[in-house]
């Protein structure tokens, strides 16, 4: 009953989503804006600095997608007020970070909200157009140098920062231990911006081990299709499809569309769960549970020398916290049941073919250019297309956030409060 009472809600939560839209359309669409022009500028700003500092450029490198981050979480921390279970919750003491030693804030659990996040980035092909556009105009730069000298001295690899998967897993345990000092030092100083500094080493290790993903990914599905199995199995299917004569079409169609459809998992699937991870992080990152303390010790890791087990058994326990609000995230959509999730993953599906939808518009509004005129077009095609998915999708992830929050609020024996309904959330979006 439970279940097809949740199921009866989801109207309910695309009407509170669209009234959520029409409060703050008019802010969500400037910050939509200054989002992208933040990855813009700081796609410029790396190539520029990438001639003298090629570090320094993948710092600042790894701004683009926090530009595209930040924009969404401003804009969901907005609609905080017209949420009533994320406003609850708000109310609610957050448990203590256990290397700080403070109350425990979004920026704690970056690499929760990054790491769903980069899923999308990579998902869109915003990552690899980021890339694309940095490797190509700093190549060129180099390629084009001239020195009085005689031949400049070229040098690709180490302008572009290009390493191999060793130097990625270094940089990730690297990043570990100095986001594990940071806080032992915040816990002492009570500095609070070292939190922000560290966020920011999660931001440059996890776009590292992205890049390396998607890369890696890549070379394998080149790999496979490469391989002679691969092609013995596309020539027998080649062949039996040649021998159904007047069906051969049909048939050919009806696989190119399945395979399609494997395809297209990323949008289908994993961009709307990890949204959705996005939202349940940012909103409901209070709901996290505490570290459960070990109740028997390990007795080999008795036999470990003190300090090393101390400050290891530190580093490691903050590891996990910070990990921890992504894994609540997760359970939180598994306990939300198979329909509405379904329902939300086809909302998000329609939300992100905007792009297309606005490049096909514009295409039928101006006609067909001229390839510099439309090289000149294109950046401000997509920048609009990307602006109003973003402001779709803040609107939507608000509401159903809200929503999910709701069993999680929801009153037990021992008396809690009544949780809003989603009635009641939609009430309060169109106040």
């Amino acid at each position: 009953m439970n279940d097809e009472m949740r199921v009866r809600d989801i109207p309910a939560v695309l009407v509170s989503a669209a009234r959520i839209l029409r409060r703050y359309w008019a802010p969500f669409i400037v910050i939509a804006c200054l989002g992208l022009a933040v990855r813009s500028g700081a796609l410029w700003i790396a190539v520029e600095v990438s001639d003298h500092n090629a570090f320094i450029a993948q710092l600042i490198l790894v701004i683009a997608p926090l530009g595209f981050l930040l924009a969404m979480i401003v804009m969901l921390y907005m609609t905080r007020g017209a949420l009533p279970n994320v406003a609850e919750l708000s109310q609610r003491e957050a448990r203590q970070a256990t290397t700080e030693k403070r109350e425990m804030r979004l920026v704690d659990v970056a690499v929760s909200v990054l790491v769903p996040f980069l899923a999308v980035y990579v998902s869109y092909g915003l990552l690899k157009e980021d890339l694309y556009r940095f490797t190509n105009e700093a190549a060129y730069d180099e390629f084009n140098q001239f020195s009085l000298d005689g031949p400049a001295d070229i040098d690709f690899v180490s302008r572009l920062a290009i390493y191999d998967w060793q130097v990625v897993l270094a940089i990730v345990g690297i990043a570990w231990v100095l986001r594990f000092a940071l806080g032992k030092i915040e816990s002492v100083t009570r500095f609070l911006w070292l939190a922000f500094i560290g966020a920011l080493v999660e931001v440059y290790y996890t776009s590292q081990v992205a890049q390396k993903v998607a890369e890696i990914r890549e070379v394998g599905v080149a790999w496979v299709q490469d391989r002679r199995a691969s092609q013995l199995v596309l020539e027998r299917y080649d062949q039996a499809v040649s021998t159904l004569g007047p069906l051969a079409s049909p048939v050919d169609s009806v696989t190119a569309w399945l395979f399609g459809l494997l395809g297209a998992i990323d949008a289908v699937v994993i961009v709307p769960l990890a949204w959705l991870t996005v939202g349940a992080v940012v909103l409901g990152h209070k709901l996290s549970p505490p570290e459960s303390p070990e109740s028997q010790p390990n007795p080999r890791w008795e036999r470990i020398p003190a300090p090393v087990r101390r400050y290891g058994g530190g580093l490691l326990g903050d590891v996990r916290e910070r990990w921890s609000a992504f894994w609540n995230g997760l359970r939180m959509m598994a306990t939300a049941g198979l329909l509405p999730m379904l329902t939300f993953c086809l909302a998000f599906l329609l939300v992100i073919r905007i792009p297309w939808l606005v490049g096909q518009v514009l295409r039928l509004a101006i006609g067909p250019q001229q390839t510099d005129n439309w090289m000149a077009i294109s950046p401000m095609e997509k920048s609009i297309g990307l602006a109003i998915t973003m402001v779709l999708a803040a609107a939507l992830l608000a509401a159903a956030i809200d929503w999910l929050l709701g069993p999680k609020l929801a009153p037990s024996s021992s008396g809690d409060p009544q949780p809003s309904t989603v009635r009641e959330v939609s009430a309060e979006a169109g106040a």
